[in-house]
């Protein structure tokens, strides 16, 4: 209320003293039916009016409103107690007194859209929608088990609209406000939109109206040329729906937003369905009905079209059609090896052998196997058949057990619960340059040197000390390794950047920090993309090594062997003046390479120069002693000489170190080691 109406009505109430009581009366019924006017003209979904004959102001509520606003809502309740006029429950209000006032409406236009509208009654809440059976199926199997056909509609969006611009349906039948495109050629040139009006007719210059209401669209343009022939000759015509016309439908009963709904004509039951969110957890999947002109015109089973893919039954609607879902019949609950484990209604006579089909059949696992199925009793399963699992036995002995409501079954395969096969025949893969390669099958206890020696030992260019030996579940292991050391070197990065943010107040300094830290994230997503690679570390004696040197490792099945042809190279990796690899000279040693590569750089770290071996073994100064180095240390082909970058001392330092061994240890390699440089 505004400043001057409240004066207003404190300077009435002053007058009204001086006044008789039936004066006072009058003025203060105007005063409460203005008060209630003005709050009724500015809420939605009430159109005011002038009674011709009482001149009373009349307040009627459009049926396609909802009235939700507060103030709508207040002036109502306050003439059902009695205040200024009365309201019925769908009458007008009337408001006497009020004679000479102007008509003020606030109905909307009848604006014509293509997606739905709806009247929605609110949809219903999780925790308003809870199936009892459903709950207590739960409890008594231990499984939540959902209603079956009820995952149809769970992804479906509040705006689901049938797809315009498809092809019309040839059973469509013309109907008032469906726009029509005409165009003929020949001795006629007709090209008209037409809409089909009230009477259910369209006009078409210089051929005048044509009834086309009640038409089907496959025969629609034989009809138009037919009409259009009674006057033109020698012409030839095409005729489409350019436009359907809207329909409304009431979806009632247990659907998940009941209300009124707007759609395109060409919809159909399963259209209105998906709109509405189809049953809720109360409603029945089974006994959908369509009621047009007080009868029933089909009720549809979504069971026939989710079990079977048959939607016959599904009709296309037409305007002032409800929707009816009613409450769910009985329901049974089936859990264990079947497909589609559920809480299924039940609609007349049905069998085990029903609910068996609905759920998918058998688990693939128990097929053709042995198949226990029980039903609870007293909260107790008892077997009630006990068969092989095919379809004969389905469709016999299990269609012989009828069903009452709220039974509950367990169907369970003995030989369907995975169990780890055992294996009979072992077999490893042996490639590179051995005498014989190929998938070999292996003799029990045999051990990798008898394996090689019964497969005739490698050829002339086999590097048997360069045997590299792989088993599935040391690389698991050790990929559980790299991913734990990776996971730890993240959080030392981040607790030392925020140690080291919060020791300063420079600028300057934090963004360095900050530039620091970013490289040392990349540097940790390149660690997480080295794999291991689950080599198994032969310790042989030097590159001389042979067949006898082999360690009487047990075979497992699975396991790769691979012989590789001896190199002449040596790597040399790191931080020296030319990363390179050198040809191989006998006698050499790692100084002899490092002089060969330029020698470390000013940014070497000199002290840990590390050798690894081409056997996946590794030397460095502390594995010499602490006062040597490996300077003096002979390499054989196939080695690499790495040559670190000094870090800072941190707890950094020491993560990128634990890598470094690591990789090595796992025999990555210089490859695996490529990645802290790059």
């Amino acid at each position: 209320m505004t400043f001057i109406e409240s004066t207003g009505i404190h300077q009435l109430k002053t007058r009204m003293k001086k006044h008789s009581p039936s004066v006072k009366s009058f003025i203060r019924k105007t005063v409460v039916s203005s008060c209630v006017l003005s709050v009724l003209t500015a809420s939605p979904g009430w159109a005011q009016s002038m009674d011709s004959q009482s001149g009373a102001i009349l307040f009627q509520q459009n049926g396609a409103q909802n009235v939700n606003g507060q103030n709508a809502s207040a002036a109502a309740a306050y003439m059902r107690r009695g205040g200024a006029g009365s309201m019925g429950s769908t009458g007008p209000v009337v408001m006497p007194g009020l004679i000479g006032q102007p008509a003020i409406t606030n109905a909307q236009p009848n604006v014509r859209t293509n997606h739905p509208q709806s009247t929605l009654h609110g949809e219903k809440g999780a925790g308003d929608d809870i199936n009892t059976f459903e709950t207590y199926a739960e409890k008594v199997t231990g499984a939540k088990l959902e209603i079956f056909g009820k995952n149809l509609f769970n992804d479906v969006p509040d705006t689901f609209a049938p797809v315009d611009g498809v092809q019309v349906n040839p059973d469509y039948v013309i109907g008032t406000g469906d726009e029509l495109q005409i165009r003929g050629w020949g001795m006629v040139d007709i090209d008209v939109s037409a809409r089909v009006d009230r009477s259910g007719a369209i006009y078409i210059p210089r051929v005048g109206s044509v009834k086309v209401a009640g038409i089907k669209y496959r025969d629609l343009q034989d009809y138009l040329k037919k009409a259009v022939s009674k006057i033109f000759t020698n012409f030839d015509l095409t005729a489409s729906v350019s436009q359907t016309r809207a329909v409304q439908v009431y979806v009632v009963g247990h659907a998940v937003r009941p209300g009124t709904y707007t759609l395109s004509a060409m919809s159909t039951l399963l259209n209105a369905l998906f709109t509405s969110g189809g049953p809720d957890n109360f409603g029945s999947m089974r006994n959908i009905q369509v009621k047009r002109g007080g009868a029933t015109v089909t009720t549809f089973d979504l069971y026939d079209m989710l079990v079977k893919g048959d939607k016959s039954r599904d009709v296309p609607l037409q305007d002032g059609d409800v929707i009816y879902i009613p409450e769910v019949g009985p329901m049974v609950a089936l859990t264990g090896n079947v497909k589609n484990p559920a809480v299924f209604e039940l609609k007349g006579a049905s069998s085990l052998a029903d609910v068996i089909t609905w759920a998918g059949g058998f688990d693939t696992a128990a097929e053709l196997k042995q198949v226990i199925v029980e039903k609870n009793v007293d909260n107790n399963y008892q077997t009630v058949a006990d068969l092989v699992a095919d379809k004969e036995n389905i469709a016999g002995r299990l269609a012989g057990i009828p069903l009452r409501p709220a039974d509950v079954f367990r169907v369970f395969s003995p030989a369907a619960v995975p169990v780890e096969a055992q294996i009979s025949n072992e077999y490893v893969r042996v490639v590179g340059e051995v005498k014989q390669s190929g998938v070999i099958k292996i003799r029990k206890g045999e051990t990798l040197r008898e394996l090689i020696a019964r497969l005739g030992g490698p050829t002339e260019n086999g590097y048997l000390y360069a045997t590299k030996f792989t088993r599935e579940s040391v690389r698991r292991a050790q990929q559980a390794k790299l991913n734990e050391v990776a996971d730890r070197f993240e959080r030392d990065i981040e607790a030392t950047a925020t140690q080291r943010v919060a020791g300063t107040t420079d600028k300057e300094n934090v963004a360095t920090i900050q530039a620091e830290v970013e490289r040392q994230r990349r540097l940790a997503q390149k660690l997480r993309a080295v794999k291991a690679e689950g080599r198994i570390v032969l310790e042989l004696p030097d590159a001389d090594a042979q067949v006898k040197n082999l360690p009487d490792l047990e075979l497992q099945n699975g396991d790769s062997i691979y012989v590789p042809r001896k190199p002449g190279t040596v790597d040399v990796v790191g931080s020296v003046f030319q990363q390179n690899a050198f040809i191989y000279k006998p006698r050499r040693t790692v100084n002899d390479y490092l002089a060969l590569a330029g020698g470390p750089t000013a940014t070497a770290d000199t002290s840990e120069i590390y050798l690894i071996r081409a056997d996946g073994t590794s030397q460095s100064g502390r594995s010499i002693g602490w006062f040597s180095g490996v300077g003096s240390v002979r390499v054989n082909p196939g080695d690499a000489v790495v040559v670190p970058e000094k870090l800072e001392r941190s707890s950094l330092t020491q993560n990128l170190k634990e890598w470094t061994s690591i990789l090595y240890q796992f025999g990555l390699g210089a490859a695996g080691l490529k990645v802290l440089k790059d």
